[in-house]
């Protein structure tokens, strides 16, 4: 079953990009010549390339110092036509070891707060949006591995709050649709635009990551803001993503 359900998605996004009436220049699969287009990112665990970025396209997150979940350090994002790029920086120091650490993405893909649920370790008030999920490993037994999640699309109730297997459904495997390379001390990722598999990714939307070190529950958080009375965890909403022109 989902084999055939990421062959039908593929094969939609096929169709789109064939439609000759999608001019859309800042549409991936829009109009426009681009014979000339080359990522600014290569996903290969070597970061130099993002000091080559015009740093006030690039959206960047920092941990709160006194905020719960602190495990990744630092973010940074830049989204273009074709892709979002995510930095992530961890800081493992608290652990003797580490023997697994899972990476999730949370997409609130349509930018619409109606739309979606699980509110996660963020602070989404009433109307948790989150659309699509990915989950996979950045450190399994002990090693660092390539991130190939699987992911998820929410099924359940607009703005349910908890986490639920039954509405989150079945993984899908779509391959291509997030990549990451790294190291122990940091991560890139690259999100492919035409194969989110929910609907169009909008121009503007939402998103946040975290980190699940030994264990399945969140160590690292982003965005996060600094804890107070009335909230402790020191959630943040989660972060407006918009593409580059």
């Amino acid at each position: 079953m989902k084999k055939i359900i990421t062959l039908l998605a593929m094969a939609a996004f096929t169709l789109v990009a064939c439609n000759p009436n999608n001019t859309d220049p800042d549409d991936p699969n829009g109009g426009g010549n681009d014979n000339d287009y080359k990522a600014p990112i290569t996903i290969d665990g070597n970061f130099e390339d993002w000091a080559a970025l015009d740093a006030s396209k690039v959206t960047t997150l920092k941990c709160a110092g006194t905020a719960a979940k602190t495990d990744i350090k630092t973010a940074r994002i830049y989204a273009d036509k074709y892709y979002i790029f995510v930095y992530a920086e961890f800081d493992l120091s608290n652990y003797d070891a580490v023997n697994e650490a899972h990476f999730h993405f949370y997409i609130n893909g349509d930018n619409d707060t109606s739309t979606g649920g699980y509110k996660g370790a963020f602070d989404q008030g009433e109307t948790p949006c989150v659309d699509v999920m990915t989950e996979g490993d950045v450190i399994a037994d002990g090693a660092v591995c390539d991130y190939d999640p699987s992911t998820f699309i929410w099924n359940g109730p607009a703005n349910y709050v908890d986490w639920s297997d039954e509405y989150w459904g079945d993984p899908l495997e779509l391959v291509g649709f997030v990549q990451g390379k790294g190291t122990k001390k940091a991560f890139e990722f690259q999100i492919t635009r035409e194969l989110y598999p929910a609907g169009k990714l909008a121009k503007t939307f939402t998103m946040g990551i975290d980190l699940l070190v030994n264990g399945w529950d969140a160590t690292g958080a982003l965005p996060n803001t600094d804890a107070t009375e009335t909230n402790p965890a020191g959630e943040a909403p989660l972060v407006e993503v918009s593409i580059n022109k």
